[in-house]
């Protein structure tokens, strides 16, 4: 189980031993999709009645599981998710304008 406060770092491995099969690459990748379809749901629900606490709970457990599944497609590829934001951070501060880049 998972202590507060976590790194990047602690919920790549957490999740690695807790689900890792190397062998089911794409199966991985559509519980991804299905997951961002859930969140997708709670989303157009909070959306079209208004954001009440049961749907924000939703929101907050779904997006869990897209990021869940996520770490595990890094782990699948040995990508250093914490390494991969702060490359693609940078990458996007000089690429938009509207942060601050050329």
């Amino acid at each position: 189980m998972l202590k507060t406060p976590i790194t990047i770092q602690q919920l790549q491995a957490h999740i690695k031993t807790i689900d890792f099969h190397p062998n089911r690459k794409y199966e991985v990748v559509l519980k991804l999709f299905e997951e961002v379809g859930e969140l997708s749901v709670e989303m157009r629900k909070a959306h079209q009645n208004g954001l009440d606490e049961t749907i924000k709970k939703s929101i907050k457990y779904e997006l869990y599981d897209v990021l869940h599944y996520v770490t595990y497609i890094a782990n699948l590829y040995d990508i250093d998710l914490q390494e991969a934001i702060l490359e693609k951070d940078y990458i996007n501060e000089q690429r938009y304008n509207d942060r601050g880049g050329k």
